[in-house]
């Protein structure tokens, strides 16, 4: 049975045309505490996962009718199930198979013939990460629902509605408490509106808060459900970003970036363009939240003095 009772009784979607392997799946799974739903080609895996949403989906690879690679980019694209992690098995054993099946989204890809003990291994790994990822939503889905509540005005900011540094205190420490337990990295992004001064000295101050909540705006739009977005004060912005790399960071960064760029803000006769400079940092082993946003806002400042509208690290 199962050492983590978090795990236990958790719902499993199989999908297999091989009645034997079927089988075998389904029985080890059952008697390690999972309850197992089968389907027998890829068009029924996608009906079940929406409609039993279960904690894990194992896909074979190549089934007829409808193949494993091709259920599993449909059960990516559907918002319900786009969060349910996904393993591979496949008889076939080529590299580029299985760089283009975790391309896909699939978590995991375990080839034929395999042992109950590496099938369970590697599902109890895949549940674990998504247990992570889903504690991080919480927090998240905590942060916003704290910057909504009546009584926590004074974390909020009232213009565009973020919360505020005072709020970024409360989240912070929720954040690395979290990467620290997992051991997963935690990034983040100091972002400046470029030139913001001559934006409220041209076009007056109501046409510069309409701009800055716009710019929240992109911003909340383009991160993920984990990540918390602040207004820092002024012009400037920070997005707190859990299990992230700095690559990830440097890649989110240029997306903001290159959508701010192309937005264009003002109404009417009136319509002018605004420019980011970025800064981005990972937590290092030892430091703290503090050391991490200030390193994030050295580089901020090594972006604007480069020229402005370009990320720095």
């Amino acid at each position: 049975m199962l050492d983590d009772t978090k795990e236990a009784s958790q719902t499993i979607l199989v999908a297999d045309d091989e009645p034997s392997y079927l089988g075998l799946i389904k029985l080890c799974l059952e008697r390690s505490g999972y309850l197992v739903v089968t389907a027998e080609d890829g068009f029924e895996a996608i009906v079940k996962a929406r409609s039993v949403l279960p904690a894990l989906v194992i896909l074979d690879v190549m089934m007829p009718g409808m193949s494993g690679l091709e259920a599993c980019r449909i059960i990516k694209e559907d918002k319900a199930t786009h969060d349910i992690p996904i393993i591979f098995l496949s008889a076939r054993s080529e590299i580029d198979l299985k760089v283009y099946a975790l391309g896909q989204g699939s978590n995991d890809y375990i080839s034929k013939p395999f042992t109950p003990k590496e099938l369970l291994a590697r599902v109890h790994v895949a549940l674990r990460l998504k247990r992570e990822r889903d504690d991080l939503h919480k927090i998240a889905e905590e942060a916003n629902a704290y910057a909504k509540s009546e009584r926590n005005k004074a974390v909020t900011d009232p213009l565009t509605g973020l919360l505020n540094r005072y709020g970024l205190q409360v989240i912070l420490g929720n954040q690395l408490a979290q990467a620290r337990r997992y051991g997963k990295p935690v990034s983040c992004l100091m972002i400046d509106v470029d030139k913001f001064k001559v934006v409220n000295d041209t076009y007056g101050h109501p046409s510069g808060d309409a701009a800055l909540r716009q710019v929240a705006g992109i911003l909340k739009e383009a991160v993920r459900g984990s990540d918390v977005v602040f207004r820092y004060g002024g012009e400037e912005f920070m997005v707190l970003l859990p299990d992230t790399m700095l690559e990830g960071a440097v890649g989110l960064a240029e997306k903001i970036r290159m959508l701010t760029a192309s937005h264009p803000f003002g109404e009417g006769q009136r319509i002018f363009f605004l420019t980011l400079s970025v800064g981005a940092a990972v937590l290092r082993e030892g430091e703290s939240g503090s050391d991490m946003i200030m390193r994030a806002d050295a580089a901020l400042y090594r972006a604007k003095a480069l020229g402005r509208n370009r990320v720095d690290i």
